[in-house]
């Protein structure tokens, strides 16, 4: 599967005019968008004022910001709603902005530009129609993505499978924030986490709770101004910590219960993980020394997790202890000086 990517208009998202279906057509749910923000005061102005009528409530939840992020907004949509982060990570912000929202369905999205406000029907009408959780996915049919370098995609690609193995499912995009639930599903989902892993944590809690998860397509667009805060490697990690250890909810984990059984499970990914190792090694000399060796960072990252992952299978750890001996030479072959 390749990297999505066309040439759209930011202004004119794929789904920017999908109808709602209100049952004689009046609105009969109040809709809440949240948004995390640190430093976006120049991205505000595309983001705040293409939010679409249907939204009742904006809660932008400032990240300790030191431009004029929450003067521009107040200026661009003087009913929002500020929420002055007290802790830090977009995980942290999120969660306070679900708990200040009042709508009967919460939409979070981003501030960078890098996601439609004009999808949001679109994610809206799936609950309407009978998700309890609805997320943007970037490779269905009408998505795409003109923001990720191919260690992301690798990364993205790899947890996707992970997620697949442990809990089930059909996802197809995994680490992606663009999505919208009903506000009562909440309390179910138990979210704790703080960095940018709370959208795998999401994902992976609306699974077990068996939630009916509808995704949407949608395209995700380059940042307009500043940098990201994302680092791959290091939140990738954190992704896989919390795929692999904290998909169990917070009175499973006081109980005591083990992840999930790998019996039977374990080989597969190793082997995905491998396969796709392969296939970066072939397009070395086609990327930058810095993608290629932040790919390679990401695969032996994951290895590692997956070498170092407990599971109560003697199977499964037969396996980790045959590639562990076997590590030394399992991935030579990524070796940028060969």
């Amino acid at each position: 599967m390749m990297i999505q990517s066309k040439s759209v208009s930011r202004n004119s998202a794929p789904d920017a005019n999908v109808p709602l279906a209100y049952p004689f057509g009046i609105p009969v749910v109040t809709i809440s968008a949240v948004i995390p923000t640190k430093n976006e005061a120049k991205n505000l102005p595309h983001v705040l004022t293409r939010i679409p009528s249907i939204v009742d409530e904006v809660v932008l939840v400032d990240a300790h910001s030191k431009d004029d992020t929450v003067e521009v907004a107040r200026k661009l949509r003087p009913d929002i709603q500020i929420v002055y982060q007290k802790g830090r990570g977009k995980g942290d912000a999120l969660r306070e902005g679900f708990a200040a929202a009042s709508g009967d369905i919460i939409v979070m999205l981003d501030a960078d530009g890098s996601m439609s406000p004009e999808e949001i029907p679109a994610f809206v009408q799936a609950l309407l129609d009978g998700a309890d959780y609805a997320k943007g996915s970037r490779f269905l049919q009408g998505g795409g993505t003109d923001d990720m370098e191919y260690h992301r995609y690798l990364g993205n690609l790899f947890f996707v499978v992970m997620v697949r193995l442990l809990y089930g499912g059909n996802y197809t995009d995994l680490c992606y924030g663009y999505c919208a639930f009903w506000s009562h599903v909440l309390p179910t989902l138990q979210l704790v986490s703080d960095g940018f892993e709370i959208e795998t944590e999401i994902n992976v809690r609306a699974l077990k709770a068996g939630l009916n998860i509808k995704e949407v397509p949608s395209f995700e667009y380059k940042r307009i101004h500043g940098q990201s805060n994302l680092n791959a490697v290091r939140d990738g990690i954190r992704v896989l910590n919390m795929i692999l250890k904290q998909g169990l909810n917070e009175d499973e984990i006081a109980k005591g219960l083990n992840i999930p059984n790998m019996q039977g499970e374990f080989t597969p990914a190793m082997r995905l993980l491998l396969q796709e190792a392969a296939h970066l090694a072939h397009r070395r000399k086609s990327l930058s020394h810095s993608s290629y060796q932040n790919a390679v960072e990401s695969i032996l990252a994951a290895s590692k997790s997956l070498l170092t992952m407990e599971s109560s299978s003697p199977q499964v750890r037969r396996q980790q202890e045959f590639y562990e001996r076997h590590s030394a030479n399992l991935w030579s072959f990524l070796d940028s000086k060969t």
